[in-house]
């Protein structure tokens, strides 16, 4: 049995419906991206500070019973280190999930705002530009959170660095320079890469 063609009017509802429960279900998308970054942060803290407590522990205790105890505090500092590696990528990848989901609310709004539903006027201004959110801007909470777990790794290799090469605090401290400015100049320069491209291609890498 063939069924009865949508009239004009009864298209434009449902497709009203449809962008009403996509707007929804996009907000709560967003909401998570940036609820998890901070689970993402907290966990990290957590970690780092049993990971490096552990580590010097067993290497202080190790130099007070004259045991070379080293070797197991190196291979706890490598596991979190690899550990805060892979979360640091993880956040910047939300970031990218997070920025292309809020253009596209924006996109949604604007196309309802420029209709002025019941003569609103959106005085105040509320995000409306799809070109926003940039990927990557300096002053967003998400690149603040970046900063410090990028920090974070370089503490963990400040520690293991002194562990392996006792004393050497040029060593130490160029160590931990480098690491911190390679994690932000590869995250920095992944974000803006994903800039004025489609969606699937800023998330995927391809059309």
């Amino acid at each position: 049995m063939n069924e009865t063609p949508l009239s004009a009017l009864e298209q434009e509802k449902e497709a009203l419906k449809f962008l009403e429960r996509d707007f929804n279900q996009c907000f709560q998308q967003m909401r998570h991206y940036d609820a998890q970054i901070l689970d993402i942060l907290k966990f990290m803290f957590t970690a780092y500070s049993a990971l490096i407590g552990v580590a010097i522990g067993l290497y202080q205790f190790g130099l007070k019973e004259g045991k070379d105890l080293s070797s197991p505090a190196i291979a706890a500092l490598v596991v979190g280190l690899s550990l805060g590696l892979f979360m640091f990528a993880v956040i910047v990848r939300n970031r990218v999930y997070f920025v292309q989901v809020a253009r596209y609310i924006n996109e949604q709004r604007s196309f309802f705002f420029k209709l002025k539903p019941m003569g609103f006027e959106n005085k105040s201004k509320m995000y409306a530009n799809n070109g926003q959110p940039p990927f990557f801007n300096w002053r967003s909470s998400h690149s603040w959170l970046c900063y410090i777990i990028a920090a974070l790794n370089s503490t963990l290799l400040g520690v293991l660095l002194y562990i392996v090469f006792p004393c050497a605090w040029k060593i130490v401290t160029i160590g931990c320079m480098v690491l911190l400015l390679l994690q932000l100049i590869i995250a920095i320069a992944y974000l803006k890469f994903r800039e004025n491209k489609s969606a699937s291609e800023a998330v995927f890498g391809k059309e």
